[in-house]
């Protein structure tokens, strides 16, 4: 392990490894420091749907571009992600969500976001298994998914084969700066960097805050579930326009229920569990759209964190106040952004630019 590295990357999640990952491509010498297993916190515990057309209006762009590098990851680079472009459909169960859905499609195609509308025999010929509440839903060519149980192997293989340095089980316990580098002590390491980034998701708040520098940042505990393996069911991503459903079939046949459903915990004891309530609407949600899941068991459920800003956008660009430091967390659907963002913050410590218009997410509006 170096102890004085250029750059040193805080987090071992999408963010930080596809941050990672781009510098080290250019040549650039990088440590990422993790709490503990790479991968082994929100990343891991996410459903890895990739819809573009679930997202808000600011981050369309970015989540375009992160689609297309989930897709060069697997198909160019041969870093397997799990990733499959099937199309998602978004759904409408009542007619108060149709004028929803029929809304959001036209902010959407005023983007650029191309959807079809779908209903009556329209929607059945495409999507047979769909439950008759189902009233109309938008399709969408560019929705995706990606399997996070190999995506998170796969991008930590990929980082150390560019020549970067993963270090687990080392909490970062103190920051400061001194001379222009930054210290960091890290599970028991002390650990010199010219330039920091902090891609540490939930726990960016009070990794910033050793920097002196306070940002709003507030842990979701979502939940997800598992059901058995079962012959061809769906062969779309499935979302909703109330965004209270995610749901997908995996290549093995499992598939995978969220949609946001809030769990129990919190950071600061490290706890997380399921909500049964809250989890029973979810499956009953689900068991409405796609009627043939009730048909299934569930193999397990579980709550993961999802670090989010006060305004639910990335946390994206320089630390205020910090010379040599960055921010890129905390991006509600930052499973799905994160190679983008990646890129993107990779280009801005080597350029001094985006190719992107990030400065919506510039960490400044909260200073």
């Amino acid at each position: 392990m170096p102890r004085r590295v250029e750059i040193a990357v805080i987090g071992a999640g999408v963010a930080g490894l596809c941050t990672a990952l781009f510098l080290a491509r250019a040549g650039r010498e990088v440590l990422v420091i993790e709490r503990g297993a790479a991968w082994g916190e929100s990343s891991g515990a996410n459903a890895g749907t990739l819809s573009l057309q679930i997202k808000r209006n600011e981050v369309l762009q970015v989540s375009r571009r992160a689609i297309e590098l989930w897709r060069d990851f697997q198909e160019i680079d041969g870093i397997e992600v799990g990733f499959e472009q099937i199309g998602g459909l978004r759904v409408a169960t009542s007619e108060r969500e149709v004028a929803m859905l029929r809304r959001s499609q036209g902010e959407q195609a005023a983007l650029g976001v191309e959807t079809e509308w779908l209903d009556g025999n329209r929607l059945r010929d495409m999507a047979p298994w769909l439950g008759p509440d189902v009233r109309a839903a938008t399709f969408c060519g560019w929705d995706s998914m990606s399997v996070p149980l190999t995506g998170g192997p796969g991008l930590a293989r990929a980082v150390e084969r560019a020549g970067a340095v993963l270090l687990a089980d080392s909490n970062v316990v103190s920051i400061r700066q001194d001379g222009g580098r930054f210290r960091i002590g890290a599970g028991g390491n002390s650990i010199e960097a010219e330039r920091l980034v902090i891609a540490a998701g939930a726990w960016t708040g009070q990794v910033c805050a050793m920097l002196g520098v306070d940002l709003p940042v507030a842990a979701d505990v979502n939940m997800l579930t598992i059901t058995e393996p079962a012959p061809h069911l769906i062969d779309r991503v499935i979302t909703h326009i109330g965004g209270i459903l995610s749901l997908k079939q995996y290549p093995n046949g499992t598939c995978l229920i969220g949609g946001g459903w809030q769990g129990r915990g919190e950071l600061a004891a490290g706890t997380r569990e399921t909500e049964h309530v809250s989890l029973m609407h979810n499956l009953r949600v689900a068991m409405q759209v796609v009627p043939d899941l009730a048909k299934l068991r569930m193999v397990r459920s579980w709550a993961g964190y999802e670090g989010v800003a006060a305004d639910a956008l990335p946390l994206f660009g320089a630390l205020p106040g910090v010379a040599g430091a960055y921010v890129n967390a905390c991006a509600r659907g930052g499973y799905h952004q994160g190679p983008a963002l990646g890129e993107e913050m990779a280009r801005l410590m080597l350029e001094g630019r985006t190719g992107l218009d990030m400065r919506a997410f510039d960490p400044r509006r909260f200073a």
